[in-house]
């Protein structure tokens, strides 16, 4: 497709000075070009990127993959962007191989690939930061490729799948001649976000998949014993944490782990939707390997039924970085959200459910 954007569009501020950044340190101004997803969980994180770094003082044009005639720009957080836009940020529609065919002379200090996961869509955004003259290389990876551990949680010199698609992306990415960092979130929530569980491709929601049994009163069942560790983060930590990198030597070469410093159990999930909804759980615990006929618990559950839990070790050390949300807060919020959507009255069958708990005798 032809790119839908003109030169004036590409074209960041140009200038030298001195910004401060949240942590009160000082910073050179950076042109910041991010690709984003267009799919609604991901796209949270380029979103408070671009508003995070322009409430910075840095020079930000977003670039969604694909057209902005695209229904999904009906969704959040693509129909806040007159948020970003307020705010000095420069939008574009473009696929990541018209890159290089925008007309102009595009120059960036930091490109931030936020779409891809291989090297066929990532691949040609890398070589547009080399011709953009970029310096430095943000990837949007996954800590979805850590190998199982029974030593959580997950810290960034951990094992991971090497087949994974973002691991092969990350290797590659450290042989170019820009000084890269990876970033790898795992499940996240927060303002313009619309879709929860993004690892898990049989689910799009996170939080809403509790709220959907809180409000209706009924039972919530959680594979095993409930006790596994999982972190959910707010996605504008995830934004400061990489915004916190721009500029900053420190993250040359880096893997960072994008996530909050604070786990929560599989359990303490569904009673702090509950408690976001004003209500009691009823929680009902089954062994997912122990199901009925026809029902998986990947498809029945929005999260791992193990433990599944990074920390952000390397972005505390580093970076100087610190989260500020927390997720009974941001739950609270969540709720208001899912009440204001009207989804909360819609009619909804649970029959996966109704399996697992008579399975279980509920």
């Amino acid at each position: 497709m032809a790119a839908t954007a003109t030169s004036a569009c590409i074209r960041a501020p140009s200038g030298a000075r001195l910004i401060r950044r949240a942590n009160g340190r000082t910073a050179r101004r950076a042109k910041v070009l991010i690709v984003n997803t267009n799919g609604g969980g991901h796209a949270n994180i380029g979103f408070w990127l671009a508003k995070t770094l322009a409430a910075h003082g840095h020079a930000v044009t977003l670039c969604v993959v694909g057209t902005a005639d695209d229904k999904k720009m009906q969704k959040p957080p693509f129909t806040y962007f007159g948020e970003l836009t307020s705010a000095g940020v420069k939008t574009m529609w473009a696929n990541p191989n018209d890159l290089a065919t925008l007309p102009g002379q595009p120059e960036f200090d930091v490109v931030v690939d936020n779409n891809g996961k291989d090297m066929d869509t990532v691949g040609p955004v890398a070589d547009f930061a080399v011709k953009a003259g970029a310096k430095q290389f943000f990837f949007v990876s996954s800590a979805g490729m850590y190998i199982p551990t029974v030593t959580p949680p997950h810290l960034e010199g951990d094992a991971v799948k090497e087949s994974a698609g973002h691991a092969k992306v990350e290797a590659h990415l450290k042989t170019m001649p820009f000084k890269m960092s990876s970033f790898r979130p795992q499940y996240f929530t927060g303002y313009g976000n619309n879709k929860g569980a993004f690892y898990i491709s049989y689910h799009t929601d996170c939080e809403e998949w509790f709220f959907d049994r809180i409000v209706r009163g009924r039972t919530i069942p959680v594979p095993g014993s409930g006790d596994q560790l999982s972190v959910v983060a707010h996605a504008e930590d995830v934004a400061t944490m990489m915004a916190a990198a721009v500029g900053n030597d420190a993250a040359a070469g880096q893997i960072f782990n994008a996530v909050t410093n604070r786990a929560v159990t599989l359990n303490g999930m569904a009673q702090l939707c509950a408690a976001a909804a004003g209500a009691e759980p009823k929680i009902a615990n089954y062994d997912p390997k122990n199901l009925p006929d026809g029902v998986e618990v990947k498809k029945a559950f929005p999260f791992r039924p193990i433990h599944f839990y990074s920390y952000p070790a390397k972005a505390l050390e580093l970076l100087d970085w610190a989260p500020k949300h927390d997720l009974a807060s941001d739950l609270k919020e969540r709720f208001a959200f899912y009440v204001a959507s009207g989804r909360d009255k819609k009619e909804m069958t649970f029959e996966t459910d109704d399996k697992i708990l008579r399975h279980i005798g509920r």
